[in-house]
């Protein structure tokens, strides 16, 4: 059996727009805002690059809290396996989920230029939830 981490993301749009970074600001990695709502007593692995990770997740639009994706639906019902830090994923999702414990809650703020850029929902940002179920 190989190693994983299993999450749940809840993802939510911002419609906020993109902007360009002036010279000498922040990498977009370092405006990823991780907020952490729950951490267990005990954390034996935190996942890393390279890690398999199996996750459900919804996808809300932040304006009028419409629901645009659920990986548990008739049309997906499955979870998306997909491994952490090799751009599978958003590049923000990868930043966000970085050394997480088992078990751990987070509330993660994604900019446009770490997300869909102004693809997708028009240059929106993503704010996910994410839940690291178990480790592997």
């Amino acid at each position: 059996m190989c190693p994983c981490i299993i999450l749940t993301l809840t993802l939510y749009y911002l419609n906020c727009p993109v902007k360009l970074m002036p010279a000498g600001a922040a990498e977009p990695e370092d405006q990823v805002q991780i907020q952490v709502l729950f951490r267990p007593e005990e954390c034996n692995r935190k996942s890393k690059k390279g890690d398999l990770i199996n996750a459900h997740y919804d996808g809300f639009l932040e304006k009028d809290g419409s629901q645009f994706y659920c990986s548990r639906s008739d049309k997906q019902g499955h979870p998306q396996w997909f491994v952490l830090g090799v751009g599978q994923v958003i590049r923000g999702l990868d930043v966000g989920m970085m050394d997480m414990c088992a078990g751990e809650k987070r509330k993660v703020t994604v900019p446009a230029a770490l997300a869909f850029g102004q693809t997708g929902k028009g240059g929106a940002a993503l704010v996910p939830a994410l839940q690291v179920r178990t480790s592997c």
